[in-house]
């Protein structure tokens, strides 16, 4: 959702319309489920998706009518078997994807959209308010947590809470700061006020840090994304440093591999995965993850790199409950030998470890 807000900044900054497209309800097997966002300019798509196919194709076609028309809208797919082998679809069912015209004029959409990013850079609980509904739609709020609480476990009770976007005497400002658990505990589609929204989170616990972008990676992204994972990409290298490449990307971003510190925050709740281009940058930052709290550190490598990491690890102080802290070689043992098996073993991995099936930090014979 980051490469979102991005994009969508710099739209604003440039007096650029857009259209939001949202896909707030799915059933049987359509590619991407509700929550799944594109942003759509005059030429096309920006970023995002809303699941390829037919659905996506569309989708960019609606939004750019809505652009000329400069107006929101609402369309319900329902994609009969015929129409799903048409196209060469795989996979067919039934989606609702809402338009949100943005004004490139709106420029305290472009404040608020300011504020959304800086609440994901800093971790503040925030939240995206779309207003789905047929008629009098209010448009695109953002509701803050206050600062400094933790995304994992917000108390709504807590002052400090801020909501922006609507006006100040409408009844869903007044839901909205009066219960802010009734809509952001819950997520996804609500209805308060005779209006239905659509709420997403926009600072998700537990985030994967994938340092390195290379061939695995890339693979490795869209993998966990898919399963849920948010996954920011940290790259030192120009050439690599392209949200392209990497679809399904929660952030990508420039990060000195030998200060990771200010770039990232690694919490408990944060999954780590180290795969830069050579052995002394795993090195260095394997050093530095080891002081933070991460729930999961993973490295790749053969297990002659990994003794030789470890060594030098010691020899600068770790000992060896700080190593036994690293999964390595990464993922599970499946055989797997190109990038996109590699990634799937990785990916089978940390599912395991999220739901409890893996013991964490339990050493790997090398």
């Amino acid at each position: 959702m980051n490469l979102i807000l991005e994009a969508l900044e710099n739209a604003l900054s440039e007096g650029k319309d857009t259209i939001l497209a949202t896909v707030t309800a799915s059933s049987g097997a359509t590619p991407r489920g509700a929550g799944a966002r594109m942003l759509v300019g005059e030429e096309g798509r920006i970023t995002g998706t809303v699941g390829g196919g037919a659905v996506e194709f569309q989708s960019v076609q609606i939004s750019q009518e809505a652009l000329r028309k400069k107006q929101s809208n609402i369309h319900h797919f329902y994609l009969s078997q015929n129409q799903i082998e048409d196209i060469g679809m795989i996979c067919g069912g039934n989606a609702t994807v809402h338009y949100l015209f943005l004004s490139g004029d709106d420029q305290a959409l472009l404040g608020r959209i300011k504020l959304a990013r800086e609440a994901v850079r800093t971790r503040r609980p925030s939240w995206l308010v779309t207003d789905i509904s047929e008629e009098n739609q209010l448009g695109l709020a953002l509701v803050l947590g206050p600062e400094g609480a933790n995304p994992k476990d917000v108390d709504f009770s807590q002052d400090g809470w801020s909501f922006q976007g609507y006006p100040e005497d409408h009844p869903c400002t007044n839901a909205l700061l009066a219960h802010p658990e009734a809509i952001c505990q819950r997520g996804g589609t609500v209805v308060a006020e005779g209006h239905e929204f659509y709420v997403e989170e926009l600072v998700v616990p537990g985030v994967v840090y994938l340092f390195g972008g290379g061939h695995v990676a890339q693979a490795l992204v869209p993998v966990l994304a898919s399963v849920h994972f948010a996954v920011v990409v940290l790259e030192d290298r120009e050439e690599f440093y392209d949200p392209a490449l990497f679809p399904g990307a929660y952030d990508v971003r420039y990060c000195d591999l030998d200060r990771i510190d200010r770039t990232v925050s690694i919490g408990p709740d944060d999954y780590v995965c180290i795969m830069t281009r050579g052995h002394k940058n795993d090195l260095e930052v394997e050093d530095q993850v080891l002081s933070t709290p991460a729930r999961y550190i993973g490295v790749i490598g053969s297990k002659h790199k990994i003794r030789t990491i470890n060594r030098i690890l010691l020899e600068r102080g770790h000992d060896q409950r700080a190593l036994d802290r690293i999964t390595s070689p990464i993922g599970l043992n499946i055989g797997g030998e190109t990038p996109e098996e590699i990634a799937i073993s990785i990916a089978a991995e940390m599912v395991a470890v999220r739901s409890g099936k893996i013991e964490l930090f339990k050493p790997k014979p090398c």
